[in-house]
C-alpha cells in the first residue's frame, strides 16, 4: 500500500478493501452506461473501482498533495476525469451532467453542506450514496418520533427515499476514526408537491427552532395563531404537539395551509 500522509483537517480516512470498495459501488446501483460524480477521490481506491465499473467518473479532490497519484491511476483509465478544487467551490452545471450519480466519501465537517449543495442540483442525479458518520446517517433517515428526527430528516425525505444500506466499521479505514461510519442512500422522489422549496426549507429550520417547545410556540412569531391551530385541527394533531412528533407529509400540508 502507497503511503499517504494523511490530513487531520481535511478529515482524511481512506479505505483499501477492494471486497468493500466494489460493495460500496454496488450500492450505490453503479451500472456500466452510468456517469459518476464522485466527491473526495482521496487516495483514488474508490474512484478505480468505479472507472472500472461505469462509463465516466468526474472525481472531486481538494488536496494538491494527491495529485501526483491520482493522475497515474487518470493514466491507466482514460474514463476519470479529475477535478482538483473544492466541491463546494464547482460549478456543477458546467459539468453538463444528466442522470449521474454520486458516490461519495465525506468528512463530518462538511457532509451537510455538500448535501444541500446536491440537492440544489437535484434533476441532474439519480441517486446519491454518501458514506458519512453513522450518527449522520441515522439522523439523515430517522422517522418521525425518532430521537433523531429533526431539519435535515425531514427536508431529505420531502425530496428523496432515504436508507441506511451498509454500516462500515470504523476498523475498515485508515487510519481509523473514533467512530463508524454508514452508507446513506438517496433516491429522488415526486411524492410530494413542494410549491416553494426555499421556503419550505426556511419553515422547517423554524419549525425546529426551540426542540422541546411545541410547535405553536416555534411558529406563533412567524404565523396568526389562529391559522396555526386551524392547521394543526385540519391534520389531527393537539395544540401540544411538538415538531418531531409531526410527519414528512404533514409538514407540508401544514406549511401550504400557512404559506
Amino acid at each position: 500500500m502507497e503511503k499517504f500522509n494523511f490530513k487531520k483537517n481535511l478529515g482524511q480516512n481512506f479505505i483499501f478493501d477492494k471486497n468493500l470498495l466494489r460493495a460500496i459501488a454496488r450500492a450505490g446501483d453503479v451500472e456500466k452506461s452510468d456517469v459518476v460524480l464522485e466527491i473526495g477521490a482521496g487516495a483514488g481506491t474508490l474512484t478505480e473501482v468505479l472507472a472500472e465499473m461505469s462509463s465516466k467518473v468526474i472525481s472531486f479532490e481538494i488536496d494538491e498533495s494527491l495529485r501526483l497519484t491520482l493522475e497515474s491511476l487518470r493514466n491507466k483509465y482514460k474514463n476519470i476525469e479529475f477535478h482538483f478544487q473544492d466541491f463546494m467551490a464547482a460549478d456543477i452545471d458546467s459539468l453538463n451532467l444528466s442522470s449521474a450519480r454520486v458516490i461519495a466519501n465525506i468528512p463530518y465537517y462538511i457532509t451537510t453542506p455538500i448535501v444541500f449543495k446536491l440537492i440544489d442540483h437535484i434533476k441532474k442525479f439519480k441517486s446519491i450514496l454518501i458514506l458519512v458518520q453513522k450518527e449522520v446517517a441515522e439522523r439523515f433517515a430517522s422517522n418521525c418520533g425518532g430521537k433523531e428526527y429533526g431539519i435535515t430528516s425531514v427536508i431529505l425525505q420531502s425530496i428523496f427515499h432515504v436508507s441506511i444500506p451498509r454500516i462500515v466499521k470504523k476498523e475498515c479505514f485508515t487510519p481509523s476514526p473514533k467512530v463508524d461510519s454508514a452508507l446513506v442512500k438517496m433516491i429522488p422522489h415526486n411524492k410530494y408537491k413542494i410549491s416553494d422549496f426555499e421556503k419550505f426549507k426556511s419553515f422547517i429550520h423554524l419549525c425546529f427552532s426551540m426542540r422541546r417547545k411545541t410547535l405553536i410556540n416555534n411558529l406563533k412569531n412567524n404565523y396568526d395563531k389562529e391559522k396555526i391551530i386551524s392547521a394543526l385541527n385540519e391534520n389531527s394533531y393537539p395544540l401540544t404537539v411538538r415538531p418531531e412528533q409531526i410527519s414528512v407529509e404533514n409538514f407540508i400540508k401544514i406549511f401550504d395551509s400557512l404559506n
